[in-house]
Order: structure tokens, then C-alpha cells, then sequence
């Protein structure tokens, strides 16, 4: 009995031994495993990258989209076709305020229609109209139509043209815009050209620009757009014009026409750039609702052309 208790007692001391001996590994495998778990870091920075993402869905909430659309002999005869009405309230849908041109329509019927198109998604959008415009029996309108819940339309009214004078066969009508949400607020200008004066018309336009600015003279932001026929044999692009001191954002080197043609008749000139958001061009509706060439020229033989500002950061007083 005595020599079995010696020998357990051996074997205890043995044991002692080597657990102490090894104690610096045992030691060494502790920090280890008190280390943080590695796929703890994508957990801590999964927040980081969800953040990341809300605030680039959230950029398209700050800003607004303006632009300018010829709709080519817009009446009675293109709102009695469905196929094409359709195709105009999605275009018109995608921008925060739209200068419309070439509307012909004596009945008064057509604009509405295409608003109540517009709205018939739950869009609430509304529209101001100038009067009938022209030297001739073939009288245009000019309409800004614009979405309620994220501007406001005001002082519209057609460039009075001094005593004495006719520079215009359609005289420009101007707007003043506001953003609901932000600070942005512009004066908006839009003309429809005659092509055979529309260099003298667009030189012209410096006037107009100089009326609305005596008119807004704490206001810094003037957009001049429309179909300017401002290419081709109309206007030539490499001559010096009045207005060559601002900013031209849709350029020579840009089609706005939907036939086999390149020009670039319709233009949009900012006087101030700082509230660019950075997006700005040619809406090719063709290509983004998949249209034949045949379905894109029944809506219009131009473009609509857009830019796109930041909602804050306008210094106007």
C-alpha cells in the first residue's frame, strides 16, 4: 500500500513538472485568443458602408432638374394620340420644371390634357402659359410645366419688348423658380427662335437678360433655354455672339435633333455655374424608353435638353 502511494506521489510531482516547463506556451496562446474574433471588423464596419450608401440615394433628393423641350406643333392632332402623350408625361416626369415650346393650339385643350396625363400616376404637377405668340396667323405658346411638390413658379411673363421695336417673332417668356426644400432660386428665360433671324434673336437675348436682371437684382442665377437654332445654316457656332460671357452647358459638340441630322438647336446658357450639381445634356428618350426611330420623330424632331443644381448652398441674398 505504501509503495503504491509513493509512486502516485512520483507521478503527481512528474506531472507538475511539465505543465510547468510549458507554461510560456500556455501563457502565449492567452493573448491570442483574447484577441477580438476576426470577423468582428466587417460587423463594425458594415454601419459605416450602409451610411455610405443613404447618403448617395439621398444626393438625388438635393437637387432639382430643369430643362427645355420642343414638342414640334404641339395641339388637337399629337393629344389625340395616345401612344405619344404617353411617352411626353414620362419625359416631363423625369424633370422638376420644363419650358415647353412650339404649342399650337387654338382650342387651349392640348396642355391641359398632357398635365392631366402627367398627373394621372399621382404626380401633381401644374403648368403657367404665355399668351399666343407670333407676327403671323401660326401663333405659339410658351408653358413652364413644373412639379408642385418641389418648386414653385412665379412672376411669369413675356419680355416686353420696347416701344418701337420687334426683335422677337416670339418674345421670350420668363419665370422666376424656387425650390421647396433648400435654398435654390433662379430666373428662367425660355425662346423659341425664328431659324431665319435667329442670329439677330439670339443676340437680342442680352437685352432680355438685362430686363430680367434690373427686374431680380438680388438674384444671380439666370437660364436662358429653348430651341435656339442655334446650328447649322442658322446661327453660325464659331462667331462671336452677346452672349459668349456666360456658360453655354449644352454644346456645339451635342445633336438635340432626332432625325438623321446633327445639330445643336437647343441650348441652355447659365449665367452662374456654382450650383451645377454636375449633371447636364441631351435626354434621349429613344434610347431610354427603347423607341423605333419611326415612334421617337411622331413625339418631336428635337431632344429635350436638362441640367441639374444643388438645392442648397445658393448664396442670393
Amino acid at each position: 500500500m505504501k509503495l503504491k502511494t509513493i509512486i502516485l506521489l512520483i507521478l503527481i510531482s512528474l506531472t507538475l513538472g511539465c505543465i510547468s516547463q510549458n507554461s510560456e506556451f500556455v501563457n502565449g496562446i492567452i493573448p491570442i485568443t483574447a484577441q477580438p474574433p476576426i470577423n468582428e471588423t466587417p460587423i463594425i464596419e458594415a454601419p459605416i458602408n450602409n451610411e455610405t450608401t443613404e447618403a448617395e440615394v439621398e444626393t438625388t433628393h438635393d437637387t432639382i432638374r430643369i430643362g427645355a423641350f420642343n414638342v414640334q406643333v404641339f395641339g388637337v392632332t399629337k393629344a389625340s394620340k395616345p401612344e405619344v402623350m404617353n411617352v411626353l408625361a414620362d419625359i416631363i416626369r423625369t424633370y422638376d420644371v420644363i419650358a415647353i415650346q412650339e404649342i399650337r393650339d387654338s382650342s387651349q385643350t392640348a396642355l391641359p390634357a398632357l398635365v392631366d396625363l402627367v398627373n394621372s400616376d399621382g404626380s401633381e404637377y401644374s403648368y403657367v402659359v404665355s399668351e399666343r405668340l407670333g407676327r403671323t396667323s401660326s401663333k405659339e405658346q410658351y408653358a413652364y410645366i413644373y412639379n408642385t411638390q418641389t418648386v414653385s413658379i412665379s412672376n411669369a411673363s413675356v419680355y416686353p419688348e420696347p416701344d418701337g421695336t420687334d426683335p422677337f417673332h416670339r418674345q421670350p417668356f420668363i419665370a422666376s423658380i424656387e425650390a421647396l426644400q433648400g435654398n435654390f432660386d433662379a430666373v428662367l428665360i425660355v425662346i423659341h427662335t425664328d431659324p431665319d433671324e435667329a442670329t439677330e434673336e439670339i443676340n437680342g437675348l442680352d437685352y432680355v437678360l438685362a430686363y430680367a436682371q434690373s427686374q431680380n437684382q438680388e438674384e444671380d442665377d439666370f437660364i436662358i433655354m429653348g430651341d435656339l437654332n442655334a446650328d447649322g445654316s442658322y446661327f453660325d457656332e464659331d462667331s462671336t455672339s452677346e452672349l459668349d460671357a456666360y456658360h453655354w452647358i449644352i454644346d456645339d459638340s451635342q445633336d438635340t435633333t432626332t432625325k438623321s441630322t446633327d445639330y445643336t438647336y437647343d441650348r441652355i446658357i447659365l449665367t452662374d455655374t456654382s450650383k451645377l450639381h454636375g449633371e447636364h445634356g441631351v435626354l434621349r428618350y429613344d434610347l431610354v424608353y427603347a423607341l423605333s426611330q419611326e415612334q421617337t420623330v411622331s413625339v418631336s424632331d428635337h431632344y429635350p435638353v436638362y441640367v441639374e443644381f444643388r438645392v442648397n448652398g445658393d448664396m442670393d441674398e
